[in-house]
């Protein structure tokens, strides 16, 4: 509707002694300052040779002073250059979704790491998928910044509570997305007070579905020896194929499945590899066209480590280099690929985890959903009990803080030997 008409059916029910609903006046000066706004640009009267319709808007972040926007369709210009005006403009009112659109359009000004924006780009991936999942079409996501309230923010909670079956995590996700949209609203002055703030999150804990144990997120040692035979025999069978000998390094090492490809053989010195890389997958995006794997200069957590090499890693990076010699002499890498950037994707572990599973009859698709980074659990578990409880010992190796690691990775005692200490006592 537009904001003549909408300003006609007011004067109409002043005329005929109507009551005049607030809201009815609100939503017409939001629709004359949007007119307002819009005004300020010529729209091309059909689309250009692309089949788009095209407009420049200022942009002082460009050396231009400008940038263009374009959309398939007039209404999706105007819808464009809104959302554009209301990341420049203090008089344009925001809904919630607009506020969270802009946070994400904002984030990359502030990164100047190329490697960083890589990063940034997948956390972006995920927040609106997040976003997605909790608020699109949902009234809440229409409603003002400066309208919603406390128990607006609970009635959200309460509907994805019950309509979806959300385990912690996935709870601090929404919550996540929450709390930045109103602490970027009340940082500009767009509520005099934040909502967020004032909601006991506590209250909604037993809506809450339990996660699965740490100890039903990892492997038995049962499981395990039969996951080595496997992979000993496929390497046997088909020596040139990586994928088996990079699953058995990870086991080896607990690594995080990202930092098994970029190892090369200069990481390996003085009785340690230095683990100092990750490849990352890079999702598809607004700005990413196709999903695509990069080999970056740093680790998760931004920290480079060094892993003791023990007798039966050495034995693996023995079979590794009797491969590696024989098919890929030239390469750099443990694990090479003749095709794409040359090193093997680290999705062909899980590929190749997923089948041995399968093929063994090892259950992973269950809520556990255990994966390749269970095997982080069971070597990180291993040498906590192995060293009487050194955490900080185990942290340092696996690349995670110490609260981290206890609280995500280790799964309980080793309870043989637990008797045997007691049986001492």
């Amino acid at each position: 509707m537009s904001a003549l008409r909408k300003e006609q059916e007011i004067w109409n029910k002043i005329g005929s002694s109507d009551i005049i609903d607030i809201e009815d006046v609100r939503e017409l000066y939001d629709k004359m300052q949007q007119e307002k706004h819009l005004a300020k640009y010529t729209f091309p009267q059909k689309p250009s040779s692309d089949g788009y319709y095209h407009v420049f808007v200022d942009d002082p972040s460009k050396k231009s002073g400008r940038r263009q926007i374009k959309a398939r369709t007039l209404e999706e210009l105007r819808d464009k250059i809104l959302q554009h005006e209301k990341c420049t403009s203090p008089s344009l009112r925001r809904n919630f979704r607009d506020v969270f659109e802009l946070i994400l359009s904002e984030r990359p000004k502030y990164v100047k790491d190329s490697e960083k924006l890589l990063s940034l780009n997948n956390t972006i991936c995920k927040n609106r998928y997040e976003y997605s999942r909790y608020f699109e079409g949902t009234d809440f996501e229409k409603m003002y910044v400066d309208e919603i309230s406390k128990r607006d923010i609970e009635n959200i909670c309460f509907y994805n509570l019950n309509r979806l079956e959300l385990r912690d995590k996935s709870f601090l996700g929404m919550r996540g997305i929450l709390k930045s949209v109103f602490q970027k609203a009340y940082e500009e002055y767009w509520i005099n007070d934040n909502p967020y703030s004032r909601v006991n999150f506590k209250r909604f804990k037993d809506m809450l579905v339990q996660s699965a144990s740490i100890e039903e997120r990892v492997h038995s040692d049962d499981e395990v020896e039969r996951m080595i035979a496997y992979i000993h025999d496929y390497q046997r069978k088909m020596p040139s194929f990586m994928s088996p000998y990079a699953l058995e390094l990870q086991i080896a090492k607990g690594l995080r499945r990202g930092e098994v490809p970029p190892l090369e053989w200069n990481d390996i010195r003085d009785g340690y590899i230095s683990i100092s890389k990750e490849q990352l997958t890079v999702k598809k995006s607004d700005t990413v066209k196709k999903q695509y794997c990069k080999i970056v200069s740093h680790t998760k957590t931004w920290k480079d480590r060094r892993f003791p090499i023990t007798s039966d890693v050495q034995a693996c990076l023995d079979k590794i280099r009797e491969a590696h010699d024989r098919y890929y002499p030239e390469s750099p890498y443990l694990f090479p690929n003749k095709s794409g950037d040359g090193v093997i994707h680290n999705s062909s572990l899980y590929n190749f985890y997923w089948n041995m599973c399968k093929r063994l009859g090892i259950e992973i698709c269950h809520e556990s959903r255990k994966g390749t980074h269970s095997f982080r659990r069971n070597a990180i578990t291993k040498v906590v009990n192995e060293t009487g409880g050194d955490i900080v010992m185990a942290s340092q190796l696996f690349g995670n803080t110490p609260k981290v690691a206890m609280s995500n990775y280790y799964a309980g005692l080793d309870m043989d030997k637990a008797k045997s200490v007691l049986e001492k006592k």
